[in-house]
């Protein structure tokens, strides 16, 4: 799969390349495609960090990156190296007491702290005292309020003038005392594309291997996720999820573990998985597998296996995945921490579980005759077995897939 991330330089006084703002992109045109700010930002980190190489990117400089409020409470910047980052705080964002102890904390940890957009406001002048860079949109905000502001606190902030477009604004902006310069007077964002390849996220194995111990440690699972800026940031959000009837806010990885439990956990990792390597070529063959484990699981319940249900639901939504990563099932199953059951059931070996799956998958084509050599639907009436179907359906409705 194609990903994507534009660069564009910001220069310093002597026209040396001090860093590279990284913007999100989602294809080959050069402009902001759509995403909410939390997501471009963890896309862009995710691109970045792990399908590109960042010091390609950057020639060795600093990466500029956009954070937005919900980003910067739960310290997600922290995640990243240090020496290799500038935390750009979105103008969009709301200075609220949690933001600007976060941005302390991660000013004390040596991370070095930009305001982009910056507004003269009284709300914003408590983000003064955290920040290294200010970042002024130099054609828009009055000269000489700006020039005020740099007067004010030289030496203690860095300026940088952005959207600068024609040598005038250069010149001017050089001569009121700024530090740094971007814009497309000196180049474009340009726009680097690598290639993600398939698999399945380390992150998510290391997890689902401790799911499945006996005594789960969920302080080993917290220290995983914490180490993965994408991971960090959907679960989050799924813990603060109308779905899981959240009333307060949660903010910490542990948490959000805790509000989620094992088996809710065990479900959400390995729909990831197949989130993970989801590409435009595959999306209805995952759907038709989340479809299937969902009616699976529902089918457990109705055969009387509740205890089984999440091994039923694993093993429809991974009923495909050696087609979906190119690779024999016994290869592609090979790093999950899969149940006996449910592996046998996925390399063919009978079993009730795949004794189900059978039937589920003859279901979806239609193969009454096969179905009806097992016996009148496992057992269960017609009408409770096309009611989960349905139900099924509608759960992948509401994943908003």
């Amino acid at each position: 799969m194609d990903v994507y991330v534009a660069r564009q330089p910001i220069f310093d006084r002597h026209m040396n390349v001090y860093g590279y703002e990284l913007l999100y992109r989602r294809s080959m045109n050069n402009f902001y495609e759509g995403l909410d700010d939390s997501q471009a930002t963890a896309e862009t980190i995710n691109n970045a960090f792990f399908v590109m190489q960042l010091n390609e990117l950057t020639s060795g400089t600093k990466a500029f990156i956009n954070f937005p409020g919900d980003l910067i409470e739960v310290e997600i910047p922290s995640l990243l190296p240090k020496e290799d980052i500038v935390i750009e705080i979105l103008e969009t964002v709301n200075v609220t007491p949690k933001v600007i102890d976060a941005c302390k904390r991660l000013k004390d940890q040596g991370y070095i702290i930009a305001l982009d957009d910056f507004n003269f406001s009284e709300a914003y002048l408590p983000l003064i005292e955290v920040a290294d860079i200010i970042k002024i949109e130099f054609s828009i905000v009055d000269l000489q309020e700006q020039f005020s502001w740099i007067k004010k606190y030289k030496g203690r902030v860095k300026f940088l003038a952005e959207k600068i477009e024609t040598r005038e604004q250069y010149e001017a902006a050089l001569g009121m005392g700024y530090d740094y310069f971007q814009g497309y007077f000196f180049s474009k964002p340009v726009i680097m594309k690598g290639k993600e390849i398939a698999g399945l996220n380390k992150s998510l194995v290391k997890i689902t291997e401790e799911i499945y111990k006996q005594e789960p440690d969920y302080q080993i699972i917290t220290e995983i996720i914490e180490k993965d800026l994408g991971l960090s940031y959907k679960l989050l959000r799924v813990a603060n999820s109308v779905a899981l009837g959240s009333v307060h806010k949660i903010y910490s990885i542990k948490q959000a573990l805790v509000r989620l439990g094992i088996d809710e956990l065990t479900r959400w990792t390995h729909l990831l998985m197949l989130e993970e390597i989801k590409t435009l070529e595959n999306k209805e063959l995952i759907k038709n597998c989340l479809i299937r484990g969902k009616f699976m699981e529902l089918l457990a319940f109705e055969l009387h296996m509740c205890k089984k249900h999440l091994e039923f639901f694993m093993t429809g939504i991974f009923s495909a995945i050696d087609v979906l990563l190119n690779r024999s099932m016994e290869e592609a199953i090979k790093d999950l921490s899969l149940t006996h059951d449910v592996t046998e059931a996925l390399l063919g070996n009978s079993n009730g579980i795949k004794e189900v799956l059978d039937i589920v998958i003859w279901y979806e084509g239609f193969n009454w005759d096969e179905i009806d050599d097992k016996g009148p639907l496992l057992g269960i009436e017609q009408e409770r077995f096309m009611r989960a179907y349905i139900k099924a359906l509608k759960w992948v409705m509401e994943l908003e897939y």
